[in-house]
């Protein structure tokens, strides 16, 4: 199979010359672009793909890139891919599905002109591919919000205000002794940006209230849920949880039940999960609810100014908001 090192031998110009030809970011001239035609069709590389972005600078197609990291929910994931892919057939897209742990993969889709820009989900601090994403030839957003994205626009819920939030309105609901139970430890290992800046968030703002501030990380699917609930009500037990672990918030309700808990006269609780994920029986958690929604069309719309060269990229953080539910006490009008 031809490559795009074989395109630019055969029509004797650089590789950066040919992914400009293909992804249209830079002026080729007629005569450069006639050579690489020729090349493509001689070398039959990718037709559909090449000839369709040589003819019209666009595929009509939006790369992507999904976790696959055990520690990730996969039914939380799934949410964002819908998110995206409603808001990419509202902007007459398609979708391009692409594994985010396969780099290779990912710099490829973008250098063969198959996407029109790419969306990189689960971005960690310090990530790998940042630098090479950074130069890629077709344009790329960030679904995270790591410290430094050379320029790359960055998209995202905002978590350290959620946790800012969470914990400034149990304060104002009479908690003082708060207690987090954040991503499993894996997540927190490998700083994903919204487990980083969440533990941030509670960590700071306590701080700044003066209370004291247990941060627990907990897997769920190995540990027992059982045993750390009655541990956290046994050590120094607190009068409010934030739970930021949306996978393991029905086996915490299930503990919680089971140590006879009652919601929120024994204890405040808030979530910080998609609205879908907060409703447990009879019960629905008061949340700093994560707008999957409104983050996927966030991200697939920056794509279009990106690809179109209208104005400078911009980074947006969602503002959070808290929705009083059936967790919390209720605040005197």
């Amino acid at each position: 199979m031809a490559t795009m090192s074989d395109i630019a031998r055969e029509a004797g110009v650089s590789l950066s010359t040919v992914s400009y030809a293909l992804s249209g970011k830079r002026a080729i001239s007629a005569a450069t672009r006639e050579r690489i035609n020729a090349a493509i069709t001689r070398l039959s590389y990718h037709p559909h793909a090449g000839a369709r972005a040589l003819a019209s600078q666009r595929a009509g197609t939006i790369g992507l890139a999904v976790p696959l990291a055990a520690d990730v929910d996969a039914h939380v994931v799934m949410m964002f891919v819908r998110s995206l892919m409603t808001a990419a057939h509202a902007a007459s897209s398609e979708i391009l599905l692409i594994a985010a742990e396969d780099h290779e993969a990912t710099v490829r889709v973008l250098a063969e002109g198959k996407v029109d820009a790419l969306v990189v989900m689960d971005v960690v601090e310090d990530d790998p591919r940042i630098p090479v994403l950074a130069d890629a030839a077709r344009p790329v957003v960030l679904l995270g919000y790591p410290s430094q994205a050379l320029g790359i626009p960055r998209v995202d819920f905002d978590f350290e205000q959620a946790s800012t939030l969470a914990v400034t309105e149990l304060h104002r609901r009479g908690a003082r002794r708060l207690v987090m139970i954040g991503s499993p430890a894996a997540t927190q290992t490998r700083h994903a940006t919204y487990a980083d800046r969440a533990t941030r968030g509670f960590r700071d703002t306590c701080a700044r209230l003066e209370l004291p501030a247990r941060h627990l990380v907990h897997d769920h699917e190995v540990d027992s849920t059982g045993q750390m609930i009655r541990t956290i009500l046994t050590n120094d037990r607190p009068d409010a949880l934030v739970i930021h672990n949306e996978s393991a918030l029905p086996a915490i309700h299930r503990a919680l039940a089971a140590e006879g808990i009652s919601m929120p006269a024994d204890l405040q609780v808030v979530a910080i999960a998609p609205r879908e994920t907060t409703l447990l029986g009879a019960v629905e958690y008061t949340a700093v609810e994560i707008p999957v929604a409104e983050n996927g069309r966030a991200a697939v719309t920056t794509a279009p100014d990106l690809i179109e060269g209208r104005g400078d990229p911009r980074d947006q953080l969602i503002a959070p908001s808290l929705i009083e539910r059936d967790t919390t006490h209720r605040l005197q009008a």
